[in-house]
């Protein structure tokens, strides 16, 4: 009910997850729009953008991985019973947003180090949700579900490890070869 005089009272809407499968689908949906927008879009973009080469080969890998991620997370829609349907995620929108923003502002020589911290963000945000997800398909049973969204998180682990090795080398690179 509104206090301000004159003024209609709010429409509630229901609520449009209600279930726990409600709530995976919409999660499986982000994670769907995530791994697509990851492997046709940025990291392609990235890794014609990267100069290290090192980088640009750990970019690449991923980029394979993340191909087979949109795969799983089809077929865990389709263990599920539901066709693959992305939903918006606004992590990701943000965390491009972010990223593109900042690039021209730092050096040449310091962007290899800027696009490494981007991805490593990339894949916290990847973690979180993958976590999450499997949490609520473990506690409906959904054991094909939790093994596919399992598999795409030990890559997504094991890539933000790798990512962090090359964030260290690269600010080792940028200490001893400073920027004039």
């Amino acid at each position: 009910m509104s206090s301000v005089p004159g003024k209609l009272p709010a429409l509630k809407m229901p609520p449009q997850l209600e279930t726990p499968l409600d709530l995976l689908l919409e999660q499986l949906g982000q994670l769907l729009t995530v791994e697509e927008t990851l492997a046709r879009l940025v990291l392609p973009k990235l890794a014609r953008e990267v100069s290290d080469d090192e980088l640009k080969q750990a970019v690449q890998e991923h980029l394979e991985e993340t191909r087979v991620h949109v795969g799983n997370v089809k077929q865990a829609f389709l263990a599920l019973g539901f066709p693959p349907a992305g939903r918006p995620a606004l992590g990701l929108d943000g965390l491009r947003s972010e990223h593109e923003s900042k690039v021209p502002k730092v050096s040449t020589a310091l962007r290899p180090g800027v696009h490494c911290s981007a991805a490593m963000g990339t894949e916290h945000y990847e973690i979180n949700a993958y976590e999450a997800a499997i949490r609520v398909a473990d506690a409906i049973g959904a054991g094909e579900v939790s093994s596919l969204l399992r598999a795409n998180l030990e890559e997504e682990v094991a890539a933000l490890a790798t990512l962090g090795e090359q964030a260290d080398r690269l600010a080792r690179l940028a200490v001893e070869e400073p920027t004039i």
